[in-house]
């Protein structure tokens, strides 16, 4: 398990760099359109859909970083409010549908992905446009692994309490 956390970590910090380097990119790319407009007078249909490809990406995988952190919004109105088993519950609820949001994105391009690789930018015509949408199966993935992840190792640490409670009181 403990090899299984230090991929997903190593993963979450390699998106994290490509976060980095999307966000740079899409700012070089607006900055790089206001001179060739306010400057040159010209512009590039290129640039305009290059930066929405990029923030595709960015918004995609920045859900990866977003949940590893516990910064997406879910159930934490109710979550953070309750304790016992009911707490409990909501944790699993939680990460239940995150396993199947994860599975759903996997399969949602699956589907896309006869149609959107025939179909190609106007400015870049050897780029399909299914590039556009892989970071909705990457981040479908991690969803899914990481909550599968986050289950057993929950299931495995309260097993592993029961036993040392066990043996304690005998």
């Amino acid at each position: 398990m403990k090899y299984i956390k230090k991929l997903l970590d190593a993963f979450v910090s390699l998106v994290s760099v490509v976060l980095m380097c999307l966000v740079a990119g899409i700012v070089l790319l607006m900055l790089n359109e206001l001179f060739l407009r306010n400057i040159l007078n010209k512009s590039f249909r290129g640039m305009t859909e290059l930066a929405g490809f990029m923030f595709l990406w960015m918004a995609f995988l920045g859900v990866i970083v977003l949940d590893d952190r516990n910064r997406l919004i879910a159930l934490d109105i109710f979550y953070l409010r309750t304790k016992g088993a009911f707490k409990e519950l909501l944790w699993y609820v939680h990460k239940v549908v995150a396993l199947a949001l994860g599975i759903t994105m996997i399969i949602a391009f699956a589907g896309l992905y006869p149609y959107v690789s025939t179909e190609f930018f106007s400015s870049m015509p050897k780029f399909a446009k299914a590039w556009q949408y892989l970071p909705m199966a990457i981040t479908g993935a991690f969803l899914a692994i990481k909550a599968l992840y986050d289950i057993i190792e929950r299931i495995l640490t309260i097993a592993h309490k029961t036993v040392v409670v066990a043996k304690e009181t005998t």
